[in-house]
């Protein structure tokens, strides 16, 4: 860097020498304008433009045979398998929930965490300021498998809702059809009483 600078500043000062030598006025600031503006242009053009072409720079600066980013891996695709073996089981989904949302929270102080400690784990720093490599590594897929979490929440909760309401109305129609047999028993008795009392009503006549 210090080397970059100096022979920026070179060029400068003999572009300002050729510039006074000529008879122009450009003062040796426009000239390290100009040639910062040059650097940049050639930096510019190697930089990643499109959408894919920034992807494939990050994949491309991972090392992913590291043992640490593979045992990331792996704790990705366990939180999956569980989310999927477990689906049924509301309070494991919940624990499994709160524990995600544990882990992003503390997405920000794990980030310093590791940007301190990197050298012991890792053979080069990913873990800037802005936390895009923890966001991108840890928070992103994270955040992915707790919206899947939500979406199974609302299909246990309508599943739910449906057993409720089935066996809500089969409770009605057990109380209805109970109430039916009592009546036509009421009726039956009924019946029975009237008969017996006109065979007595008849007897007594005769």
């Amino acid at each position: 860097m210090r080397a970059a600078a100096a022979l920026l500043l070179l060029a400068a000062v003999v572009r300002a020498d050729d510039a006074e030598a000529e008879g122009d006025t450009m003062s040796i600031n426009d000239v390290v304008d100009g040639l910062k503006g040059q650097i940049f242009a050639d930096h510019k053009k190697g930089a990643p433009e499109t959408f894919r072409e920034e992807c494939a720079a990050f994949v491309a600066a991972v090392d992913w045979r590291e043992p640490w980013i593979r045992c990331l891996m792996g704790f990705h695709a366990s939180m999956w398998l569980a989310f999927v073996v477990m689906r049924r089981s509301f309070p494991v989904q919940c624990c499994l929930f709160f524990g995600l949302a544990a882990i992003v929270g503390l997405a920000e102080r794990l980030n310093a965490l590791c940007a301190t400690h990197w050298a012991k784990f890792s053979t080069q720093n990913y873990f800037d300021d802005r936390g895009v490599f923890a966001g991108l590594m840890l928070c992103a897929p994270l955040l992915v498998l707790a919206f899947a979490m939500l979406m199974n929440f609302l299909t246990l909760a309508t599943t739910m809702m449906v057993t409720v309401k089935r066996a809500e109305f089969r409770g009605k129609a057990r109380e209805r059809g109970a109430e039916a047999e009592a009546a036509e028993a009421a009726g039956a008795k009924t019946d029975r009483n009237e008969r017996t009392y006109r065979r007595t009503n008849r007897n007594k006549s005769k």
